[in-house]
């Protein structure tokens, strides 16, 4: 609704053009002052759209009212009426600011036109701001994006261009939560989810969509419970939507020039969810929160054995790490429990190490149980870790095979919108963790990143080579969303799928690589 604050001396005008105005389909907030002086009180207390006002009032004129209005409200629509013999004072209040005017008496109809003419003004202008807003909103995601995935320092200064307060507003970042979900949870779902969040949650938050199954939150409180809101954030997703939600948060951020670095950390935290899937929040540096710290035995022997037998020894490592902390200053475990547990992951090692030698692995257990201290006992089964390692690392080349195995079927089935560690992994016969590990120490982005690179540059390809309907071409590149698509086409290349269709894109546009 427009607000419209009428200025004239004469209440009798006042009311007559409260009248017309009262006699358009439109409904307005109408506000009035008796003169200059107090229109300018209104104006400095009150949001006004439009200013209708005489040229002759005591204490200010109309042609001084609208010099100021201009400086106070650059925005401010001003329109002055005029009596016939004032035509030429009201023609030169123009040069003040002034959009129009109306001779007096007012014909209704005239006035009717007027009104017409500045209320077209007042859309064409929103819209132009509106459409300069969200462009800068997509630069900034654009190049937050790069700036996220790269660290490079061109991408902060373009980024810091785009803010008031340069690296001052940047730095205003204290923490991230990086959200990872499944089924394209945040193409499906982003548009209702977003207004929800900020209603329950109460606290400004900026969101950063970085694929269909990962989004990041960043928070500006630095005494605030990330623990307890990324909790309250999981049952947000679980009881509105049904999405099991995994959460990793961020260490406290103290400039803007950390952020690339903890992204990185919330990325590889993420990756946890294959192998805690009861754990959905992770919190960056902080050790004992994951279900390991209560963990039993058994569950961290299974998860342990399932790591060998799938050849992950990225979390092998990290594993047995945890199992040597819990037993190596330990006194209430029993020297021949402590040596059954470690002697069993010895016989899983050798069991892949050299299947058949039984007469290797009995020399190794049977030195193990002559040990008489823990930290013996632990250098041998760490001994066997090495080995592991060291003989996965030889079929290296095995595993670029199956790296770029992953990377043509995602070229061929990028279309599929379900396309996921869990599905590709099991293509290769790897776990989805250590696949997801490996992937990106091969390839140095993450697998769903990859994805996303890979539909973004086979969209664009059809943009600028066929003849295709936006939404065709989203289905194409499995986006079920066309406007989802839209969104994520410009926060990836930083222009719009129209303009590259029109050949605008840059070279600095068109620069991602896969």
């Amino acid at each position: 609704m427009l607000t419209i604050l009428i200025v004239d001396d004469e209440k009798l005008e006042r009311n007559g053009i409260k009248f017309l105005l009262q006699r358009e389909k439109e409904e307005f907030r109408i506000l009035e002052a008796a003169n200059g002086k107090d229109a300018l009180g209104v104006l400095m207390s009150d949001s006004v759209d439009i200013l209708f006002s005489d040229v002759k009032m005591p204490y200010m004129s109309g042609l001084e009212l609208s010099s100021q209005a201009r400086e106070l409200c650059p925005g401010l629509e001003i329109v002055i009426f005029s009596g016939y013999n004032d035509f030429s004072y009201a023609k030169e209040a123009l040069r003040y600011g002034v959009v129009d005017y109306v001779l007096k008496p007012v014909d209704p109809e005239e006035f009717h036109k007027t009104l017409e003419r500045v209320i077209s003004h007042i859309s064409v202008r929103r819209e132009e701001e509106a459409q300069q807003t969200r462009q800068e909103d997509y630069l900034r995601k654009y190049f937050f994006i790069n700036y996220l995935y790269t660290g490079n320092e061109n991408e902060l200064q373009n980024l810091e261009k785009l803010f008031k307060g340069g690296r001052d507003d940047l730095n205003l970042c204290s923490r991230m939560i990086l959200a990872g979900a499944s089924g394209g949870f945040f193409e499906t779902e982003e548009e209702h989810f977003i207004g929800n969040l900020k209603e329950q949650f109460h606290r400004d938050m900026a969101y950063i969509n970085l694929n269909s199954n990962e989004s990041l939150f960043l928070f500006g409180e630095k005494y605030t419970d990330y623990r307890q809101l990324a909790r309250k954030l999981y049952e947000f997703f679980r009881q509105q939507y049904d999405c099991e939600c995994y959460l990793a948060v961020s260490a406290p951020i103290e400039t803007v020039t950390q952020i690339p670095g903890e992204f990185r950390k919330l990325e590889t935290l993420l990756e946890e969810q294959f192998y805690q899937p009861g754990q959905h929040v992770l919190v960056s540096g902080e050790n004992g929160n994951g279900p390991e710290a209560g963990t039993e035995d058994l569950e961290l022997m299974e998860r342990i054995s399932r790591e060998i037998r799938q050849k992950d020894v990225i979390h092998l490592r990290q594993d047995f790490g945890r199992l040597e902390h819990k037993y190596r200053d330990s006194r209430q475990f029993s020297e021949m429990y402590v040596k059954f547990v470690f002697s069993s992951i010895l016989k899983e090692i050798y069991e892949q190490l050299s299947p058949g030698d039984e007469k290797a692995l009995s020399k190794k257990v049977d030195r193990l149980y002559r040990c008489r201290k823990i930290q013996d006992v632990i250098d041998i089964v760490s001994g066997g870790v090495s080995e592991f390692e060291a003989s996965m690392n030889e079929r290296k080349g095995g595993l670029r095979e199956e790296i770029a195995k992953v990377k043509t079927y995602i070229r061929h089935h990028y279309s599929e919108k379900n396309i996921g560690a869990e599905e590709l992994a099991g293509m290769v016969y790897l776990s989805p963790g250590y696949l997801s590990a490996v992937f990106k120490e091969e390839t140095g982005v993450t697998l769903n990143r990859y994805i996303r690179e890979v539909r973004m540059e086979k969209a664009r390809e059809l943009l600028e080579g066929t003849n295709m309907k936006i939404a065709q071409i989203a289905k194409e590149v499995g986006f079920s969303n066309s406007s989802y698509f839209c969104r994520s086409f410009r926060e990836f290349f930083g222009n719009s799928p129209e303009s590259c269709r029109k050949g605008k894109m840059t070279d600095e546009e068109s620069a991602p690589v896969i």
